[in-house]
């Protein structure tokens, strides 16, 4: 029987892999990272999402919002780069995008029908010129939300295959209902799921997964040919060649709702920046756990700290990472 064991992530290995900060540099230098997130009733998803990015190091973060969730946001983060995007119902939503298209386009040649029918893709999937994107936290699963998220990974095949992407939290849980989901992704792709998620994904009871957490996902990871991030106590990272690398604490101040949408963000932030897709995943990893770590000192109990709690630490902990080079 082949034998399944993971590495831990060590601070050595995650200062190694923290992107450098040159003096010279410019916020160009840094990236551009996309959050694609949020509803009505999971506004505090997109926020977390977005705050974690822009604490990565990422130079600029933009935003692709509900439009009704604009408000509050905004109000609360200034400095994400905001894009409005069609809704119904308080979600995100494709819904009606081609009919509306088609009316636009009545009476045109088939040719300037193309350039309009592009010009509205964009709109709605605003990914050119962006280094990473991130989808997921706090979507929610209409069945609009549904052809939204369909077609953005369609627009990604077929226009920016090799854009690193992070897809998290109900983008999960809609793909898990998809026929042959993992045929719907880009290349260059980092799967977040916690154990119920990954449930979804393989079809196999929690109770298998427990037994087997690592086996199945470097099983996983290496027939997905993604990377593969299982959350959890001792949450492990995956490579789409099987090299599995475990973090080597755990810590219950991760148990709230609202945790995960922090490390998504920091994924992608680091993406943004230029670390492989391995890479980022083992660096956010750690230095999500880490931060949370810190909280707990600063907050007192574990049952108090809070995912933005997490977030004012990053900072630290990137200091510290940096000061032990």
């Amino acid at each position: 029987m082949e034998n399944y064991s993971a590495t831990p992530i060590t601070p050595e290995l995650a200062s190694s892999l923290m992107p450098l900060r040159p003096d010279d540099s410019f916020k160009g230098t840094f990236g551009k990272a996309l959050v694609v997130a949020g509803s009505r009733k999971y506004t505090g998803a997109a926020g977390l999402a977005i705050q974690a990015a822009l604490r990565s190091g990422v130079g600029l973060v933009y935003a692709a919002i509900p439009e009704s969730i604009h408000a509050p946001l905004a109000a609360s983060i200034s400095e994400a780069i905001w894009l409005l995007l069609p809704e119904k119902d308080g979600a995100v939503t494709a819904e009606g995008h081609s009919a509306c298209v088609e009316e636009k386009e009545a009476g045109q040649a088939s040719e300037e029908k193309a350039v309009q029918t592009s010009e509205e893709k964009a709109g709605l999937f605003p990914t050119e010129g962006k280094d990473a994107v991130l989808v997921g936290p706090g979507l929610n699963q209409t069945e609009g939300t549904q052809a939204f998220l369909l077609g953005l990974l369609e627009h990604l095949r077929e226009h920016a295959p090799d854009l690193p992407l992070v897809v998290d939290a109900d983008a999960l849980n809609i793909l898990s209902r998809q026929p042959n989901w993992q045929s719907l992704l880009p290349n260059r792709v980092v799967l977040t799921p916690h154990e119920m998620e990954f449930s979804r994904l393989t079809g196999l009871p929690l109770r298998e997964i427990h037994t087997n957490r690592h086996e199945l996902a470097v099983t996983c990871a290496q027939d997905w040919g993604h990377v593969l991030i299982l959350k959890g106590p001792h949450t492990l990272v995956v490579s789409p060649e099987g090299d599995c690398r475990v973090l080597p604490f755990a810590n219950s101040v991760l148990a709230h709702g609202g945790s995960g949408d922090v490390l998504a963000g920091l994924i992608v932030g680091l993406l943004a920046q230029g670390l492989s897709p391995f890479d980022a995943a083992k660096l956010a990893v750690w230095l999500h756990a880490r931060a949370a770590e810190l909280a707990l000192v600063e907050v007192g109990h574990a049952a108090a700290t809070l995912p933005s709690d997490i977030i004012q630490q990053i900072g630290m902990v990137m200091g510290n990472l940096s000061r032990s080079k």
